[in-house]
């Protein structure tokens, strides 16, 4: 047996990635440039062609297949074959145990579905999508039923959709370690309630904060001969062919440049992450990321580690005036960084400071929680994230528009999804920690020197792909296993800079 068994895997494994870039292609004109009108037939579309991709991807030829090249690399000694045959086996055996069908099905409401949320949420109607979501959620159960395990219940198969490793008792436990410390976080604030400063507020030129935010992306580090940069209605990275792919979008707001700033830089976290996937690897898991909380640390530290800092500012603020002249004269980098690390309640999870942002994940996973443990039923959803939201936050949205209809994630049947937002938390805290040991962030990111820094996560994180496991990736890159205590005490340290207590 030869490397002639390799290359007839990838060259398979090949055939079902180009069908998952017209997919994601399909689905980026779908939040981007899609008319209103061409939901339904997208909807057929998407279903016919997830059905084409997910019969190739468990063809029974791609299974012999996938037997030699694992004999092969089981004796050449070549840990990236044997991680490559680890990761197509884990692919395969999922999509065998998933019936074509049901895959045509779940892409195809879908796409019924995210129509039907984008009108429930503008007319503030739930009643008009609890249908679709129960279906969602149906056909989420039928989805794990398929992929019964001894060892994890229905809610758990779905987050290691996203997580592999990590179970809901696990999660549960990291929220009981960190929601009280977020809380208590959030009294201190309050006992010093601050203002939004002048200087913050708008209007602010739509087309100026774009052209703004696009050129701190280019200097972090995302390249744009491989992205591009579109608006919608919430911002996303999709990949439909990394590394040399990779598209965000963003939404503007006169009121407010943080959204669309924080929100592009967010979204380059994800995206410079695609670009930097290994190009050896391409067509194959191991030029994918390997979970999304990994994925979501990416993001997370170049918006809140880096791009919230006082050295961010003391780099970037000149620059912004040259966009905005005469709008922040007199003001500090300090003064910035403080303006933008506010702590305080508020009804919209994308819009969420640091500190209070964890409590909306933990009220989601709660809330998934009983949708799937049957503890908890659709119609019952509004009122319960009203109740919820006092309990964590303790305020109340007055709209469902503001409440349950806020995300657009479950209307894609995105259920086990959430918890890797708080994942991403906690691995970034600690990344940046170890890239601290051997990088003085503050001193690079004053001066706009930001090559370190990437080429750091290149090599410690993206170039991996799926080589290792969310937390055995985390604990190589790092030297440690994975710590809550160290996001609490950099949001600790943020408490101090803002509200001097």
């Amino acid at each position: 047996m030869s490397t002639d068994v390799i290359s007839e895997l990838k060259e398979k494994l090949r055939g079902v990635a180009l069908l998952e870039h017209s997919i994601a292609l399909l689905e980026w004109d779908q939040e981007t440039y899609m008319p209103s009108g061409g939901s339904e037939s997208r909807a057929a579309a998407l279903g016919e062609i997830v059905g084409i991709k997910h019969k190739r991807a468990q063809d029974p030829a791609l299974g012999e297949c996938l037997s030699k090249a694992e004999e092969f690399a089981a004796g050449s000694g070549d840990r990236d074959l044997q991680a490559l045959v680890r990761e197509v086996r884990y692919d395969y055996e999922q999509a065998i145990r998933i019936p074509a069908p049901l895959a045509s099905k779940i892409a195809e409401s879908c796409s019924q579905s995210m129509a039907a949320w984008k009108s429930a949420k503008d007319n503030d109607d739930f009643p008009q999508f609890a249908p679709l979501l129960e279906q969602q959620v149906q056909l989420q159960k039928e989805f794990a039923d398929c992929l019964q395990d001894e060892e994890l219940n229905s809610y758990d198969i779905l987050l290691n959709q996203y997580e592999r490793g990590m179970t809901s008792a696990r999660f549960g436990e990291i929220c009981k370690q960190v929601v009280p410390e977020l809380q208590s976080m959030i009294e201190r604030a309050a006992s010093q309630p601050t203002t939004s400063p002048d200087f913050m507020k708008g209007p602010w030129d739509r087309d100026k904060q774009l052209a703004f935010s696009r050129e701190v992306a280019t200097e972090l580090g995302y390249d744009f001969n491989r992205g591009s940069l579109d608006l919608t209605s919430h911002p996303f990275c999709t990949s439909p062919s990394a590394p040399h792919d990779v598209r965000i979008t963003t939404r503007i707001s006169e009121a407010d440049f943080t959204s669309n700033l924080y929100g592009v830089i967010h979204e380059s976290g994800h995206a410079m992450y695609e670009q930097g996937l290994d190009p050896e690897w391409e067509h194959t898991p191991l030029c994918d990321s390997i979970s999304l909380g990994i994925h979501e640390s990416q993001s997370l530290f170049w918006e809140n580690e880096i791009g919230r800092s006082e050295a961010f500012w003391s780099h970037f603020l000149p620059k912004m005036r040259h966009f905005f002249p005469g709008r922040l004269d007199g003001v500090s980098a300090r003064e910035m960084a403080t303006a933008v690390n506010p702590v305080r309640p508020s009804l919209i999870r994308v819009e969420a400071d640091e500190v209070t942002y964890g409590l909306h994940i933990a009220l989601r996973f709660e809330l998934e929680q009983g949708l799937f443990d049957g503890s908890i039923q659709t119609s019952e959803l509004p009122a319960l994230w009203r109740e919820k939201m006092q309990e964590y936050l303790g305020i109340q949205p007055d709209t469902d528009r503001d409440g349950v209809l806020q995300d657009i994630h479950w209307s894609f049947g995105l259920f086990g999804y959430f918890p890797t937002y708080l994942l991403g938390s906690l691995y970034s805290a600690q990344i940046y920690q170890a890239i601290g040991k051997e990088i003085d962030i503050e001193t690079e990111v004053s001066a706009g020197r930001f090559e370190g820094i990437l080429q750091w996560l290149r090599t410690r994180i993206h170039a991996s792909g799926r080589k290792r496991l969310p937390l055995e990736l985390l604990e190589d890159a790092t030297g440690h296993t994975l710590d809550p205590s160290v996001l609490i005490s950099s949001l600790d340290r943020k408490v101090d800079l803002v509200y001097g207590n």
